[in-house]
């Protein structure tokens, strides 16, 4: 029998998913925090952004260390190698992604068991819940859609 995943194992595979579908670097950086922590394998794609921030980072320092009297290493550098430009906010990012998450978990929890809500129903409740409007709701909804339809193993398009 297959062992389940870990939730721990869970928790990395969805922060992977989350910085492969929006490059957050945020998601990047916690999913190697947590995978060291845990002593779970670093996924290569988190691997590969950890290593292309520090060579971003390390450019004033190798310059530095090679002789460079002008080099200095400057907190707008840092913030612009791990993606905080203006009006994006990785932090942010990473609770929308989670809290997309719970809002789509949930609507299946509402609408799936026997006695389930009608689809209209569970996204009035989630809308109120999450205090968000119905058509936010919906639009959360249906992106996870395609993103479920594109990657679902059981799907033949033909």
């Amino acid at each position: 029998m297959t062992k389940l995943p870990s939730a721990q194992e869970l928790e990395l595979s969805e922060l992977t998913g989350i910085f492969l579908e929006t490059c957050n670097p945020a998601a990047a950086w916690l999913a190697y925090h947590l995978a060291r922590k845990h002593n779970l394998p670093v996924p290569d794609i988190i691997t590969a952004e950890i290593d292309r921030f520090a060579a971003e980072v390390a450019k004033p320092a190798l310059a530095a260390w090679q002789g460079d009297r002008r080099a200095k290493i400057e907190a707008k550098a840092v913030a612009q190698a791990w993606g905080c430009t203006r009006g994006k906010e990785p932090a942010e990012g990473l609770l929308l992604s989670r809290r997309n998450s719970d809002i789509v978990c949930n609507y299946w929890e509402k609408v799936r068991p026997a006695d389930g809500l009608r689809p209209t129903d569970a996204i009035a409740e989630l809308a109120n819940e999450y205090n968000l409007s119905h058509k936010e709701v919906e639009r959360i909804l249906t992106a996870s859609r395609k993103v479920f339809d594109k990657n679902d193993p059981a799907r033949f398009d033909g």
